[in-house]
């Protein structure tokens, strides 16, 4: 084949994957660990040159293609383009839910755990929301409490990293006793407001919290374990994403909302303060 004419056909289906993904050039790029120009370059109709065959393997890794096909060395090489996520559905019930997530917690130990809570960070929350949130009976609420102590334990371990992104409005929410908090006494919201403040104080810089508006931004509940899964809640469920692109996905989409924060950590227990108190 005339390399011109390789050429061609090597954009041409280096352009299908980038479309196949739905990212920018510019995300496309950085998945495969080179700049937005030198991507550029290599859909140029102007240049006949292939890139380097290091660039092209981690093309052909990161996007489930063989070279061969990548290069126009065959029609039925490519393996599967769609790259499809392992995606499963983890049921639970309030009794064995803390463990799996405890479980999942230990694996990713020394990486770093990313957390959008549904209500409040179960980490930070006194035993009398658990009874509250879930209606428990006396065993259960002591369970949930034991292992919300176990929670703080873990997260206080040097080698642990935890970010947690939040809404301003839930929290001005539960300190005005709106919503599925109206019913929860005032002395008690007191009591958790200063908890959380206490808590995110003495647990800085480890556990970090970024807060969004929730009115310009909607933050699905998810909590990503490093680069093992990501689980979105789903009430007595979780979806648990463990594909390598999936992941990836899931921590871009978390980081998104670290750069659209309004509050930064070391301003989350002033505003706490200053704004719920």
């Amino acid at each position: 084949m005339d390399k011109r004419d390789l050429h061609k056909l090597f954009q041409e289906r280096l352009m299908s994957l980038i479309q196949q993904t739905g990212q920018s050039k510019g995300a496309f790029a950085e998945t495969i660990g080179i700049d937005r120009s030198a991507l550029s370059q290599m859909l140029d109709g102007r240049t006949t040159r292939l890139p380097r065959v290091e660039t092209m393997a981690r093309i052909a890794e990161h996007h489930n293609v063989s070279m061969d096909w990548l290069t126009g060395l065959s029609e039925t090489g490519q393996k599967d383009t769609e790259v499809t996520p392992e995606i499963d559905i983890e049921q639970t019930s309030p009794e064995d839910e803390d463990s799996i997530l405890a479980s999942w917690r230990e694996e990713a130990i020394g990486q770093k755990i990313r957390y959008i809570p549904f209500h409040l960070p179960e980490l930070f929350c006194l035993p009398e929301i658990f009874d509250f949130l879930n209606d428990l009976n006396p065993e259960m609420a002591k369970y949930r409490s034991i292992q919300a102590e176990q929670n703080v334990s873990y997260f206080e371990r040097p080698e642990t990293d935890l970010e947690i992104v939040m809404s301003m409005q839930s929290l001005k929410s539960f300190a005005a006793g709106r919503d599925i908090w109206e019913k929860l006494p005032p002395s008690l919201r007191r009591r958790q407001i200063e908890h959380l403040a206490r808590a995110a104080e003495e647990l800085y810089p480890t556990v970090r919290m970024f807060l969004i508006d929730g009115r310009r931004h909607y933050a699905a509940p998810v909590t990503i374990f490093g680069n093992i899964r990501s689980a979105f809640y789903l009430g007595n469920n979780y979806l648990v994403l463990t594909g390598k692109e999936s992941i990836r996905q899931s921590i871009s989409y978390f980081d998104s909302f670290i750069r659209k924060a309004d509050i930064h950590p070391h301003e989350f227990t002033a505003w706490v303060r200053d704004e719920l108190i």
